[in-house]
């Protein structure tokens, strides 16, 4: 769960935070049931340190806190995980039952996907894709996959966008790139040498990265202007195929491309009205 996952990552609390956070991650079940000053008193701090603990946190205090966990935690609940992502089926199951354990794996994958997202990062995310020059995606494998399917949703709302790892040209495109343009980069482990080496550059130029990937803890991550984070249940060498991992980066890419499209709603909408009446396109269409 989302608020838990960054509790433990307590690199950048003070002690008092920190202090905070490992009484929450210690007795999380009984959570809901403490208010603020019964968990300033367990942890021998104060009001102040709790509320600048949550603001760290991207809330306003500790009601949204508790509001967000609760939510969490019946999101959790809700959606108990009853499917292996890595083996999903068994020898002796029947081609129905598989078709069952993939519906199951598919809906367990897309409710924890929803709890690891923040409002806040989707809304900056679609905005500077709204208003980047160029999009330049950096995905390799199954994820390219997906890249080029957020792509063609791009170019549909005249948005410019271009795989950067297509044909091994990222390095061409890498030293390419401006302040204007922004890049992508989708990988669930996080940890591609090119990748890396990229960002890096990228950093350093003053362009924009966003990363969406399972490794929140990654260099590539940290390099980051803003990081999307995926579900990380699969096992890198003993899976039988990536089916937790793109479907949760089809779902993510699919609502970033919303979100970017609703910017823009009505014009989006009337501009693809056009597109679908036009006689010039309809020709293209026809002679391909």
């Amino acid at each position: 769960m989302k608020l838990l996952r960054q509790l433990s990552e307590m690199s950048h609390f003070t002690p008092n935070e920190q202090s905070i956070a490992a009484y929450i991650l210690r007795h999380r079940e009984n959570m809901l049931q403490l208010n603020i000053q019964e968990l300033a008193k367990a942890t021998y701090t104060s009001h102040s340190a709790i509320n600048r603990l949550t603001r760290k946190l991207g809330l306003s205090g500790f009601k949204e806190f508790t509001l967000q966990l609760a939510r969490e935690f019946q999101q959790h609940t809700q959606t108990p995980s009853n499917v292996d992502p890595n083996y999903p089926f068994e020898l002796d199951e029947s081609a129905l039952q598989v078709a069952g354990e993939i519906a199951e794996l598919m809906k367990e994958t897309l409710s924890k996907a929803y709890t690891y997202m923040d409002d806040a990062v989707l809304a900056r995310t679609a905005l500077k894709l709204d208003q980047s020059e160029r999009i330049f995606i950096y995905a390799l494998g199954d994820s390219q996959i997906r890249a080029r399917s957020f792509q063609n949703k791009l170019i549909k709302i005249n948005k410019y966008a271009v795989i950067a790892t297509d044909l091994y040209e990222w390095a061409y495109h890498t030293v390419n790139l401006t302040p204007d343009d922004c890049a992508i980069f989708l990988t669930y482990h996080g940890n591609s040498p090119i990748f890396v080496k990229a960002a890096r550059h990228l950093r350093q130029q003053g362009v924009p990265l966003i990363t969406i990937t399972a490794a929140e803890q990654s260099e590539l991550a940290k390099l980051s202007t803003l990081c999307i984070c995926v579900p990380g249940d699969e096992v890198k060498h003993a899976k039988i195929g990536t089916f937790s991992s793109q479907m949760a980066f089809e779902y993510v890419l699919n609502v970033i491309y919303s979100c970017i499209y609703k910017i823009s709603y009505t014009q989006n909408k009337e501009s693809a009205e056009r597109s679908l009446s036009s006689q010039y396109i309809n020709e293209l269409m026809d002679e391909s």
